[in-house]
């Protein structure tokens, strides 16, 4: 009797998935030393390393996106698309936190 073969495994989106986490977890760590930076007033300090840093997690949360955009094409689309999504959110709350810190 014949069983049928399990899907291949839907790599693009396992990465786009722990992409998306890492860089999102990040981006919200350092948006929260922003806030706390900000109301307590060394943010002017650190400002530029808190920049960096959060620019290199969004950097992942694009790279995210990216590949959760590819993995779509893919047999199992689950992972990707919550790749793709959190990427998304990742890209869009750092901008969210640069515009705040700016005001």
């Amino acid at each position: 009797m014949n069983t049928p073969a399990a899907p291949p495994p839907n790599t693009l989106g396992k990465t786009s998935l722990v992409l998306g986490i890492v860089g999102s977890f990040f981006v919200v760590l350092i948006g929260l030393c922003a806030g706390v930076g900000k109301q307590q007033g060394w943010l002017p300090a650190v400002g530029p390393l808190l920049l960096i840093f959060g620019g290199a997690f969004t950097f992942l949360g694009l790279i995210s996106a990216l590949l959760g955009f590819l993995g779509i094409f893919h047999r199992s689309r689950g992972t990707a698309i919550a790749g793709l999504i959190l990427g998304i959110i990742t890209v869009l709350l750092f901008a969210a936190i640069v515009t705040e810190a700016g005001k």
